[in-house]
């Protein structure tokens, strides 16, 4: 298929389903913007050297360990780690305040947007339903003036409610499906880091 045939189907989709489909596709391609940058925000902070990180320190002490990880990636575990080792000498309450600060300021970089990502999901079935009423009330303006001799008017309101119904539901549902496997994944991700995080306060 062609561009100019896509753009020729678009613009036919967009004329038959009236105003109602713009908004509904700029909400779903901006969701589906969002979830992808959410994903790979997400796959940066899991990769965190874990267990590389805990035999250095065993066997090497603090120093080394704060040295391995300022050459890796800034992962979740990584950054509660290195506050945790400033922290270490000064006893374990002041490790778990580092890492209560930690935890705080990546949780709220890990909410970003999944609010955005849940309304959009929320909000595209809304504006189908709306281009539904819409779409009913042309037909019944084209039925008061023109009674229900042409078939080819009734159709154009029927399928401008139709359409836009539909439209509604095939972005909200895989936006809600994403939005639902990404927030476990960050659920998950938050208590496994945290449960190791937390003892450093234990090896201090």
């Amino acid at each position: 298929m062609t561009e100019l045939s896509v753009l020729e189907t678009v613009i036919s989709l967009a004329s038959r389903g009236g105003w109602v489909l713009i908004p509904i596709f700029c909400i779903g391609w901006y969701a589906w913007y969002l979830t992808v940058e959410r994903y790979f925000f997400y796959r940066s902070l899991k990769r965190s050297p874990v267990r590389k990180f805990w035999k250095i320190l065993k066997e090497q002490g603090d120093e080394a360990a704060a040295m391995y990880l300022k050459k890796k990636h800034k992962g979740y575990f990584t950054r509660l780690a290195e506050a945790a080792l400033l922290q270490r000498a000064s006893g374990p309450k002041a490790v778990e305040h580092a890492l209560e600060a930690v935890r705080h300021d990546v949780g709220i970089e890990l909410s970003k947007s999944m609010r955005s990502i849940s309304v959009a999901a929320s909000v595209a079935p809304l504006l189908g339903l709306l281009g539904t009423v819409s779409g009913m009330v042309h037909t019944f303006e084209i039925i008061e003036m023109f009674g229900f001799g042409n078939p080819v008017l009734l159709a154009d309101g029927i399928s401008e409610a139709l359409l836009t119904t539909q439209a509604g539901l095939l972005v909200a549902f895989p936006l809600m499906l994403a939005y639902n496997y990404l927030s476990t994944r960050i659920d998950n991700l938050e208590d496994s880091v945290w449960k190791e995080a937390l003892k450093l306060t234990s090896e201090t």
